[in-house]
């Protein structure tokens, strides 16, 4: 360890390789959502006359958050919580559903991308039960849409904009699925066009936990808005979106706060150095990386900011467990990363003062500078 190395030892946090944040200023989020903060109620029919666990509390809605239009060909029939897009808790969905595919998307230690709230379209669970005896299917095939609110596009340059959101998508028989998007109250025009036939141009195969991202040539306009379609739907799989991102250039100060990140390291160190790679998120003026003894993050040991994405050196940390999140900032406001990671730090060396797994002059220097401070 040379002296330059030596002098991350004076800050928290030390930036091993880094991206500028910059190169980000510009494009700026211009509409996200994530359907966590919509206040979710007990379920009504699933998993009481159909699927598992019962009456809960706090796992589906069918309201959506203010300004969105949803839209269902067969209102009352099928089972209540899937008629059409609903808004659920992604790990209650996959329990109560009995899996088959849907915690690879909700489940964190699965790497499912969703987080809380998700936005569903399920059409093999609304077939599943009628509460008038009818067979939902036999009747008609489900449609259901969802729209954005319009959202400003004033000063969003032509052609840089980009919808990116998590997916979910099993498909089967006739389902399809659909985005589109429009300008200023125009006119929807397709971008998006999936299909379960396996001889169609548009057949997209099973795509349980992925994040979809496309590029949209558009013109200048004073607002756009964004919709998705489930069509054709019977007892055929289901398709589930999260973290609906919209982003463009814009000159000026961010008027969102900064877009999805997530964040990844090493789960065991046997050093007190962990490294900690931050992903880059959309319109962020800095990061802020928080390092806890607890998954709430309310014991928090170790925090600070850097103005840029990348990989981040976590020094001097006592053997343990610990939770670490960033947290992307702008003028505008914060977001966690999607992400939180559990580590264990064991260092075989316990007088290892700067966390390097090594004893060296430069652990002698940390702790005689610790005595002569005054510090036992």
């Amino acid at each position: 360890m040379n002296r330059n190395q030596a002098k991350i030892l004076g800050s928290l946090l030390t930036v091993c390789g880094m991206s500028a944040a910059a190169s980000a200023q510009s494009q700026q989020v211009l509409f996200f959502e994530n359907f966590d903060d919509i206040a979710l109620g007990q379920n009504v029919e699933e998993g009481i006359d159909t699927g598992t666990g019962g009456v809960m509390d706090n796992v589906w809605t069918p309201d959506f958050p203010a300004g969105w239009v949803v839209d269902f060909n067969l209102p009352g029939v099928g089972v209540t919580e899937w008629q059409g897009w609903n808004i659920a808790d992604g790990r209650w969905w996959a329990f109560t559903c009995g899996d088959q595919d849907r915690t690879d998307f909700v489940e964190p230690s699965e790497g499912g991308l969703s987080r809380g709230g998700v936005a569903i379209a399920d059409g093999d669970e609304w077939d599943d039960f009628d509460a008038n005896g009818q067979d939902p299917d036999s009747i008609d095939l489900m449609d259901t849409m969802m729209a954005t609110p319009a959202f400003d596009m004033t000063g969003v340059a032509a052609g840089t904009v980009n919808l990116s959101f998590f997916s979910s998508w099993r498909d089967e028989d006739l389902q399809t699925a659909v985005v589109e998007v429009r300008y200023d109250g125009g006119s929807w025009e397709e971008v998006l066009r999936w299909v379960s036939d396996d001889t169609d141009p548009n057949f997209k195969d099973d795509a349980p936990n992925e994040i979809v991202s496309l590029d949209i040539d558009n013109p200048v306009a004073s607002t756009m808005e964004v919709r998705f379609s489930y069509l054709d739907g019977g007892n055929d799989w289901w398709w589930a979106v999260d973290s609906i991102q919209v982003t463009g250039e814009r000159d000026g100060s961010a008027s969102n706060a900064p877009g999805y990140s997530f964040i990844a390291a090493d789960i065991f160190n046997e050093t007190g150095r962990p490294v900690i790679s931050v992903g880059d998120a959309v319109g962020a003026d800095d990061y802020t990386v928080v390092l806890a003894k607890d998954a709430g993050f309310t014991d928090v040991r170790q925090m600070s900011t850097t103005n840029a994405s990348g990989d981040y050196m976590i020094p001097g940390i006592p053997n343990g467990i610990y939770w670490v999140k960033a947290v992307a900032n702008n003028g505008a406001g914060s977001r966690d990363s999607e992400n939180a990671i559990r580590i264990v730090v064991d260092n075989p060396i316990d007088v290892d003062f700067n966390g390097d797994g090594l004893l060296n002059f430069f652990d002698v220097s940390i702790f005689l500078q610790g005595f002569n401070a005054g510090c036992p």
